[in-house]
């Protein structure tokens, strides 16, 4: 799909350019910046990945606040997973119906004596400031523009960033989906003598089991095609799943470019992905497809065809390199000021 692209904002008029993009991640700055970040704080959530990114820049002192719900998720109407991702925040308020929207006074009455915030994120999938905050650069990222409405957000945010192309507004500053080199990454499996193992998978999507991708795997599996499909999986369970397989598939339903169309690249699985606006711009080299029938073609051929699975799985990966959280977290501080 082309070579490694991304945005550039014009942030005086609104609107992109497309221009390479510095995906090197900048530790040039001098000074500790002071971050605080809102979130809802899932064991597995958008802001979980911006929490790793901002832990490991030497430059960012960090505090998280927000709802934390320890090893419970909504998925599939609520489930437990693994305590070893129940990981605290510094900040917990309480689990309520209207937790939607958060009073900055309450949050700053429990910071530390004289931490100031430079930056106040507000990594958004579902709970943001009431009003806006008094201190420090107000920063916000939409991370779910295809099920969630951000107008009042865009009000209050000295920057506003935009996970979904397809769904942004004036003046909104795209920031794509990314994948963690701490979490995805090529993973070569072994017994329990260290005795390395074959994949042992054709396919695999881990994630919602929605009606479109449960057709496709069951077409799939008709076709003597091994798919491994599970909702649950994360972190170190998710990686390993995947790389038990040799094909990636994807099925985006609303027309966003989601993470895992990266997190397959990184992890060196052959992506089959369904076309949606933001692909072709994403610069994910992948097999693509706008119906059931061309999904079902695409993973056949790469089945039947290994040399060009392997090929593909190469440019995937190779295309997607650089495009790190720790990036984006980069690209933020920059354009905040520091």
């Amino acid at each position: 799909m082309g070579t490694i692209t991304d945005i550039i904002i014009d942030t005086n008029v609104g609107f992109l350019e497309g221009k390479p993009f510095p995906y090197q991640v900048n530790y040039a700055v001098k000074t500790k910046i002071r971050v605080l970040c809102l979130s809802l704080w899932y064991p597995l959530s958008m802001s979980r990945y911006f929490e790793d990114a901002l832990k490991h820049n030497p430059n960012v002192d960090l505090l998280t606040c927000g709802v934390y719900t320890g090893n419970w998720i909504p998925w599939m109407g609520g489930m437990e997973l693994p305590m070893k991702y129940a990981k605290p925040i510094d900040i917990p308020l309480p689990f309520r119906p209207d937790v939607g929207q958060v009073d900055y006074d309450l949050v700053r009455a429990q910071l530390p004596v004289g931490w100031i915030p430079d930056i106040v994120l507000c990594v958004d999938a579902g709970i943001s400031w009431k009003h806006k905050p008094n201190q420090g650069k107000v920063v916000h990222i939409a991370t779910d523009p295809h099920a969630l409405n951000y107008d009042n957000q865009r009000t209050m945010s000295d920057l506003f960033f935009n996970m979904q192309h397809s769904y942004m507004k004036d003046k909104d500053i795209y920031l794509p989906y990314a994948y963690s080199v701490r979490h995805h990454y090529p993973q070569t499996m072994t017994d329990e003598t260290g005795i390395e193992q074959p994949k042992t998978s054709d396919a695999v999507l881990i994630g919602m089991p929605y009606e479109h991708r449960v057709q496709w795997v069951n077409a799939l599996r008709a076709k003597d095609v091994s798919v491994i499909f599970e909702n649950g999986p994360v972190f170190d369970e998710y990686r390993e799943l995947n790389n038990r397989a040799r094909i990636g598939l994807n099925w985006s339903s609303l027309d966003d470019l989601n993470a895992r169309a990266y997190e397959l690249a990184a992890m060196k699985l052959a992506p089959v992905m369904n076309v949606v606006t933001d692909l072709e711009r994403s610069g994910i080299e992948c097999a693509t497809f706008t119906t059931l029938p061309e999904a079902v073609e695409a993973v056949l051929y790469l089945k039947e065809n290994d040399n060009k699975r392997i090929e593909l799985a190469e440019l995937a990966y190779k295309s997607v390199q650089g495009q790190t959280y720790d990036a984006r977290i980069s690209t933020i501080l920059q354009m905040a000021g520091f």
